[in-house]
């Protein structure tokens, strides 16, 4: 299958990665400016210095909380600097971390009114749909429930929170701007793209209505016209985040920003969607069925090994 493909289909670690889950740790890296990369392979974090304090937007499943922490360090950073905590989506892969932190660190957390709504109204949903991501993952209150077009302020960063359903009811995308070496950049984040659950089987399975089909698709029409300059993924293998990070350690210069990158990924979603919906059994079987983590990874394990990492 084609790596347009597998992105959007099982890319669950593996049965080693969950044993091991510090297997899919990275060290850090920068973006652009202050901005950096703390996640792992499979859930992204990325972390913003404002000036006035830190901003994650997105933690990794519970798993992932001891390479976050060692990844901030690695920064430069203590827990203590971090003051917003901002959450795109009611998925224990993007807060799973977020009350280990929280007792640590005290900062302010932020997520969706409508996905918080949804997440302690079916509590049983939000299990089953989070269940097999490991241990110690728990759901959270947030401090702010951010509503449509809300701005989360912090320092010289404005970020602005744009509802974008589909992923979840209520999925939020963010964007902001941030000078690197003399020019601003909008900096964008689609907040949720995964659509395997969306097939009319599973909206039945987890009672949600079937027009949740027609709403991923608005949602990226939505934010088509957002002018980003930088491309972020929800998880890292969305925006290929990993290989440009060696790419600019094999020497190319700002290799994260590419003003098409966001049109070529927005369509590349759409159409893929419009895809699974007609999809035989067999080929959902093949996207889904199996992990496809190393695979798509294969290209950046043989950069690894080309730069003796």
């Amino acid at each position: 299958m084609s790596i347009r493909s597998i992105r959007f289909g099982n890319m669950f670690m593996g049965e080693e990665g969950d044993k091991h889950p510090y297997l899919i740790d990275r060290d850090p890296y920068k973006i652009i400016d202050n901005l950096y990369y703390v996640g792992n392979m499979w859930c992204a974090s990325h972390l913003i210095d404002t000036g006035d304090g830190l901003i994650l937007l997105d933690v990794p499943a519970a798993s992932g909380y001891p390479g976050l922490l060692i990844n901030i360090m690695k920064l430069g950073y203590t827990v203590d600097d971090i003051k917003y905590i901002v959450i795109s989506h009611a998925h224990t892969d993007h807060y799973g971390c977020v009350q280990a932190l929280v007792s640590r660190c005290h900062a302010k957390t932020f997520m969706g009114r409508v996905d918080t709504e949804d997440m302690l109204a079916n509590p049983e949903r939000t299990a089953r749909l989070d269940a097999g991501l490991g241990p110690y993952n728990e759901p959270f209150v947030p401090d702010v429930q951010l509503e449509d077009g809300d701005i989360v302020e912090l320092g010289n960063i404005k970020m602005r929170c744009v509802l974008t359903p589909g992923h979840t009811v209520g999925v939020m995308s963010h964007f902001w701007d941030m000078e690197h070496e003399g020019k601003t950049y909008h900096v964008g984040i689609y907040g949720g793209s995964g659509y395997g659950s969306l097939s009319t089987e599973g909206l039945k399975k987890f009672g949600l209505p079937l027009t949740m089909q027609k709403v991923f698709v608005e949602s990226i029409e939505k934010v088509w016209d957002e002018p980003v300059d930088v491309m972020l993924g929800n998880h890292p293998f969305h925006s290929d985040e990993f290989q440009k990070s060696l790419r600019a350690k094999k020497g190319e210069k700002d290799p994260f920003i590419d003003p098409t990158e966001w049109h070529r990924y927005l369509t590349e979603l759409r159409e893929g969607f419009e895809e699974f919906l007609n999809y035989t059994p067999e080929q959902g079987a093949e996207l889904f069925g199996k992990t496809h983590f190393d695979e798509y990874y294969a290209d950046f394990y043989a950069m690894e090994k080309e730069l003796g990492m």
